[in-house]
């Protein structure tokens, strides 16, 4: 690397900012925007090397509206062959009367959504960006300090061997997750609200197909949802995303794959038979967190270090896809200075009502749905019923939950 001016800088990338990389590629408008991403793993062949830690054996649910912003960025063409349709979401509460069902008939579209392994997804962008014509990826590498310049940023790189170098950016894009240190470092405070859940993600396998149903289970201790993925060998799948208490995600960590078969299928019940195997199992610590300051002049906050939320309703990719679209379409059709605050701040006042709509969704529905409290109990049973009584509503429902209001 010798350039040291770039348009856009981007750090992190993962799925947020190589995604974003790609739509600036795809875009006729900001294609020729010079593009550094800097990320702390190494660049890795996918179908050699062991993918980037965010394309590990979790998967993303991408509503049918994400499919189209991926379309427009180029990505779907290589995603498509890895993504499950979902054709039906089955809402329910454990124990309790109350469920409802959205099939993509009822709404005359291809799919309700789709399911993506986020190795899957990791490779189609590492190809996609390989092709990009002005994007350059710097890693091994960590940016450890970011500083104002007249019309840009300055930032300070340190790669293998202790190697430093600065570039400068018109544009900086933080997208290293929740945990950014440059975050810290810029003194960006973040709110949080621990929910003391955590959730453990693993792949399942079936003994019966899962026919495209996506399930939604509420339990004592939250949700638990049954995704379903692409089959492996033949072998039906589904992709657990199933949220325990503290005390209960250290149990389910130290039981062998018997027993915490036996549990899950004790807490979800027999809608896809017998459950055949566990795979590989992580458990993450469950929080809102959301930034005080998503932009300031040359700098921008996108993906989990902007809003990281509860994965109650699978939103947190989806929303950042809206903002990566939001983002690239205000710096295609702005004569502004690139990165200004005035042009950062129409991004920022188009994506506020989204950002704030999704945020209190999820919060909400984690509250709601991880309470015995029987006021709780009778208002999502009410709204369960209602939604499969009152048809306008669950049309209503069914479109945001396919991301088109």
């Amino acid at each position: 690397m010798t350039q040291t001016q770039y348009d856009v800088v981007i750090v992190g990338g993962g799925m947020v900012g190589a995604t974003l990389a790609c739509a600036l590629n795809a875009s006729p408008a900001t294609q020729n925007l010079s593009v550094l991403i800097i990320d702390a793993q190494p660049q890795s062949d996918t179908s050699k090397a062991a993918p980037h830690p965010s394309f590990d054996s979790r998967s993303t649910a991408l509503s049918a509206a994400s499919r189209s912003i991926l379309e427009r960025a180029g990505l779907w063409h290589a995603v498509q062959a890895s993504a499950c349709p979902i054709e039906a979401i089955q809402v329910s509460d454990k124990g309790r009367l109350g469920t409802t069902k959205l099939a993509r008939e009822d709404y005359g579209v291809p799919a309700l959504g789709y399911v993506v392994e986020n190795a899957a997804f990791g490779a189609a962008l590492s190809t996609q960006l390989k092709a990009a014509r002005h994007c350059e990826f710097l890693a091994p590498a960590r940016v450890t300090a970011a500083t104002p310049v007249g019309g840009g940023m300055r930032v300070a790189v340190e790669g293998e061997g202790a190697d430093t170098r600065e570039v400068t950016a018109k544009l900086l894009v933080v997208a290293e997750g929740g945990r950014s240190p440059l975050c810290a470092q810029l003194g960006i405070a973040r709110s949080q609200h621990d929910y003391g859940q955590h959730a453990l993600i693993a792949n399942v396998g079936l003994t019966q197909p899962h026919n495209g149903v996506a399930y939604e289970r509420f339990t004592a201790t939250g949700p638990l949802a049954m995704l379903p993925l692409i089959a492996a060998d033949s072998a039906q799948r589904s992709s657990l995303v199933w949220t325990l208490d503290a005390s209960e995600a250290q149990d389910a960590a130290a039981l062998d794959d018997a027993a915490l078969l036996e549990r899950l299928q004790q807490a979800f019940g027999w809608r896809l038979g017998r459950l055949g195997r566990i795979g590989a199992r992580a458990i993450y610590p469950l929080s809102l967190q959301v930034a005080q300051e998503q932009v300031r002049p040359h700098l921008v906050l996108l993906g989990n270090v902007a809003h990281t939320l509860h994965p109650v309703a699978g939103q947190g990719m989806n929303l950042s896809l809206r903002d990566i679209e939001a983002l690239v379409e205000t710096l295609a059709t702005s004569t502004l200075e690139l990165g200004s605050m005035t042009m950062l701040t129409r991004y920022l006042q188009a994506r506020e009502a989204d950002q704030n709509l999704m945020i209190g969704v999820t919060d909400g529905l984690t509250k709601l749905f991880s309470s015995d409290a029987q006021a709780k109990v009778w208002l999502r049973k009410a709204g369960l019923l209602s939604l499969d009584l009152i048809p306008a509503l669950k049309t209503r429902f069914g479109a945001r939950a396919m991301g088109f209001e």
